[in-house]
């Protein structure tokens, strides 16, 4: 989904996400449409505020389980199995390793 579209979609205006950012209206706006490239920092901000990842603020699909050597559902059984303090832990460790490889920037639970 591209940057326009999940601004939209939190019903939000170029202006509100600009302020947000700490940035000119005009500057967002180019942003969007991809006049000038998003400095990491910002992208980061981005996601953060919107909720999504990084990958999807650039329109990419993560294909966590295209190269996996365990089938899809056999990992979402395994995952079914664990209480929800599991789960927290297992989807913590897993952001951890994709930060570590610089495929997510981890988000902070509540």
């Amino acid at each position: 989904m591209e940057l326009k579209a999940i601004r939209i979609k939190k019903h939000l205006t170029q202006a509100d996400v600009a302020n947000y950012l700490g940035i000119a209206r005009n500057t967002y706006t180019q942003y969007e449409q991809g006049l000038h490239k998003i400095p990491p920092e910002i992208l980061c901000k981005l996601a953060d505020f919107f909720g999504v990842t990084v990958d999807e603020l650039l329109g990419r699909t993560p294909q966590l389980f295209d190269d996996a050597r365990v089938e899809r559902p056999e990992v979402l059984e395994l995952f079914d199995q664990l209480n929800v303090g599991e789960q927290e832990r297992a989807i913590g460790y897993m952001e951890s390793m994709l930060e570590r490889r610089g495929v997510i920037v981890k988000r902070h639970r509540a």
